[in-house]
């Protein structure tokens, strides 16, 4: 967006050089009044002076300095900085979404600092983050006073806007004309830093507890030098237990377990613009969808040794934009099934669309396109969407995969839930996934990407997603990022929760992914900030890591980058990961504006950590890479549940690890922990220790994950324990268990979606094989669980009642 903003010299009404005292501890001004803008040629502009404090702390009270011979009412508004830089000031169109609070002043008409109480607000600013204070002139004032001190091109606090005004060189629209006032307004705050001297004074920053270890970890190209590129993402390709990572342009890095990485793109050599892996085949070795577009993708299936072959079905390819692929069982046969969003193509000022497509794996390395038949057209209707932030969910937790799309173009997110019977019905409208109202009832959001996560540990997965937002007249059709919570078991909505949860809004926000930076138990937030600039070409646009505050704060996000010294500029795509595997989750972001950078966490010092790689089984309907698992870990007090549907996105093209990763805090044991597969299969242990990284496959077996390596631990083995013959049932059948050691045994029979229907067994029971009948025709034709428990394991094992 060209704006213009040029200093220029405006007649102030001259009052003197008038010294002022200044009340708070930081101020834009030098507390040298020189006038202010009042000769009535401005009325009905807009006055906006940005704070920001050198270091983060609580705002108590906002100062403004206020002129004029007129008494009569004004409202001044706190609002939050979109821009981040300052470099252009919001305007009144985005006060809906961008406002901290309204106040109403009865100004005397006698020239004076005026103090608003924003206490209450809890309002946290300073270090990286501003805070706007601004009004609209009214005929006679009042006015910002306006100091004495020049304002310089590379730090503009104050300006002036005609807000009403369309801009004839940026398409007509209001809220783009702003020039920066010859002074600075005079304003300022009292402000408790979070990090003072005795006086109250701001200490400098902390030494970064998210350390960049790019360069020492060895992500540099054939030249030495750091790789520019805005898509990149993690998967364990050789098998080894630790994340490799793939970076578009065909830049691939072996994980050495030793905190470094070895370049191996010569020896893959696949060009690309992104890659999404997944067993696709399910012949136990990771494969990967490599994106190139234009009838150019291609598919590369794993040979077992950290090589690949090339071998892709003319079917999936298409003529047309290919932004995000994404892996995802839908049909739960084993078999990788294949969604793939696609964005748009303009070509002499006209835009073309084109249609997500859905392709359902035959086996044998062959695919169906089944948008049609499946319902994905009939949730994007031509002339089709324009798609980046799409991703894979299971947000009525039924253990279907479910799809969601986050759409660009101001068009309404789409979210496909999966119907079990092969199809998909798309629910944005009903849900209130597809995004919120704005002024203009058919337009919501420029979706950039987003992610899924129990951020409220209630046990349901959540959804932020990213928008870029402008603070001018488009906000008012424009969805700022968004944070909906998981409200399906209520009332079958998801629910606008954004403004409580404190997400800032930022103009260019990107991709989001969640997770346990501080292994508090409780997820956080990394959510990116893209840039059409390189680094120090023009402000910086920073990626901001949120802290979860948690249940006693209402689950509100705290910006904390300034404090964990985490900066990147210009980036799109966030990705999760412990590369190190010391228990707390890495970092990798991706910028094609400043470079990828890879973050090692140190701020989780002192809490503990449970983590978990679920592995299917080979050549069954479980998928090797896990997808469709859920793991519960329960406290006694408390559960924590992660998911693991499907393809991990968090941008455009951008894949996150297969990691379900719990932060524990101070606890000292877990009391149990529950594996769901997406058969109906569960495991359930009792013995696991904490600070761990578990591989736990579909048969049972338990193997420890480290920096090393991995090492066996026990199997628990569920075919072995319990078993239903004939299944499928059709009449009478027999369920064989057995007990290890003699004690109480609880056997039952739960439906699909965990609800117990029959209790088989519940008493005393000595060691030894035993059998129960079961008479089929007590049950409705389907699919149940019939799940065995005994001295404090669990056996599952899924049938089949039919005539």
């Amino acid at each position: 967006m060209k704006i213009l903003l040029t200093s220029i010299i405006f007649c102030l009404a001259s009052l003197g050089m008038l010294q002022s005292q200044q009340p708070g501890n930081f101020h834009v001004d030098n507390g040298n009044l020189a006038g202010f803008f009042g000769d009535g040629t401005r009325d009905n502009w807009e006055e906006t002076v940005i704070i920001r404090a050198p270091a983060p702390g609580q705002i108590k009270k906002v100062y403004i300095y206020l002129c004029g011979t007129v008494a009569k009412k004004d409202t001044i508004w706190i609002v939050g900085d979109p821009t981040d830089g300052p470099t252009f000031p919001p305007s009144l169109f985005s006060r809906y979404i961008n406002s901290f609070a309204g106040f109403i002043i009865d100004y005397s008409g006698q020239q004076g600092w005026h103090e608003l109480d924003v206490e209450y607000l809890n309002l946290k600013s300073g270090g990286i983050n501003s805070i706007g204070v601004q009004h609209l002139i009214k005929p006679n004032g009042p006015y910002f006073g306006v100091d004495t001190k020049a304002q310089s091109q590379s730090n503009v606090t104050s300006f002036l806007a005609d807000v009403f005004r369309p801009n004839p060189q940026f398409y007509n629209l209001r809220g783009t004309i702003a020039t920066a006032t010859p002074g600075s307004y005079m304003a300022g705050v009292l402000i408790e830093y979070g990090n003072a001297d005795p006086e109250g004074k701001p200490l400098p920053a902390p030494n970064p507890s998210l350390i960049d270890v790019t360069i020492e970890a060895g992500l540099v190209d054939n030249a030495g030098n750091p790789i520019k590129s805005a898509i990149a993402s993690v998967a364990d390709w050789n098998n080894d237990g630790r994340d490799d990572i793939a970076i578009a342009g065909g830049h691939f890095f072996k994980n050495n377990g030793n905190g470094t990485f070895t370049n191996v793109s010569s020896s893959i050599n696949v060009p690309n613009s992104g890659t999404i892996w997944g067993d696709i085949d399910n012949d136990g070795y990771l494969d990967f969808f490599a994106v190139r577009g234009w009838g150019n993708d291609k598919i590369y299936y794993g040979n077992g040794d950290g090589t690949f072959t090339e071998d892709t079905d003319p079917t999936i390819v298409m003529n047309a934009p290919t932004v995000s692929p994404m892996w995802l069982d839908y049909d739960m046969d084993g078999l990788l099934d294949l969604f793939i969003a696609y964005g748009r193509k303009e070509e002499g000022g006209m835009e073309t669309f084109y249609p997500d497509q859905l392709f359902r794996n035959l086996g044998n390395r062959k695919f169906e396109n089944v948008t049609a038949k499946a319902g994905i057209s009939s949730g994007e209707p031509a002339p089709y969407f324009d798609c980046w932030g799409a991703s894979i969910t299971d947000f009525n937790a039924d253990g279907l995969p479910d799809i969601f799309v986050a759409t660009y173009r101001l068009a309404p997110d789409l979210l496909y839930r999966n119907n079990g019977d092969g199809t998909f019905t798309e629910v944005g409208v009903t849900t209130g996934a597809r995004g919120v109202a704005t002024y203009s009832p058919q337009y919501f959001g420029h979706g950039m990407g987003s992610d899924w996560g129990d951020y409220d540990n209630d046990g349901d997965l959540d959804l932020v997603v990213g928008n870029l937002g402008h603070p001018d007249e488009r906000a008012l059709s424009s969805n700022r990022s968004l944070l909906l919570e998981n409200k399906i078991n209520e009332n079958n909505k998801f629910e606008d929760v954004t403004e409580k949860s404190r997400l800032l809004f930022f103009e260019m926000n990107a991709g989001a992914a969640w997770l346990d930076i501080d292994n508090d138990g409780n997820l956080d937030l990394v959510h990116c900030q893209y840039a059409y600039y390189a680094k120090d070409a023009g402000k910086a646009k920073n990626t901001r890591f949120y802290r979860n505050l948690g249940a006693d704060y209402l689950y509100q996000l705290e910006d904390k980058t300034w404090e964990w010294g985490a900066y990147i500029h210009g980036a799109w795509s966030p990705v999760r990961f412990d590369y190190n595997r010391d228990g707390k989750m890495d970092m990798l972001v991706a910028s094609s504006n400043d470079y990828v950078k890879l973050f090692k966490n140190n701020v989780a010092q002192n809490s503990n950590y449970i983590n978990f790689r679920i592995k299917g089984k080979v050549g069954s309907n479980v998928n090797s890479s896990g997808f469709g698992s859920k793991v519960i870990v329960d406290m006694g007090t408390k559960q924590y549940y992660r998911f693991l549907p499907g393809s991990v996105l968090n941008a455009r093209a951008s894949q996150s690890s297969n990691d379900l990763h719990f932060g524990l805090g101070d606890a000292e044991s877990v009391f149990n922990v529950v594996v769901n597969f997406s058969d109906g299969q569960v495991l359930s242990f009792d013995d696991l220790q904490i600070n761990k990284t578990y591989l736990i496959d579909y048969d049972g077996k338990v193997e420890f994950i480290s920096q090393g390596g991995t090492s066996s631990v026990k199997e628990n083995n569920a075919n072995q324990q319990l078993t239903i013959y004939p299944n499928p049932v059709t009449g009478n059948s027999t369920i064989e268990y057995n007990v290890t050691y003699a004690g109480n045994v609880n056997l039952s029979i739960y439906d699909m979606s965990g609800i117990e229907i029959m209790s088989l067994k519940n008493e005393f029971t000595e060691s030894g094989t035993h059998h129960v009948n079961l008479n089929g025709n007590d049950l409705p034709n389907g699919a149940y669980v019939l799940r065995y428990t005994t001295n404090n394991v669990i056996y599952s094992h899924k049938f089949i009642i039919s005539d």
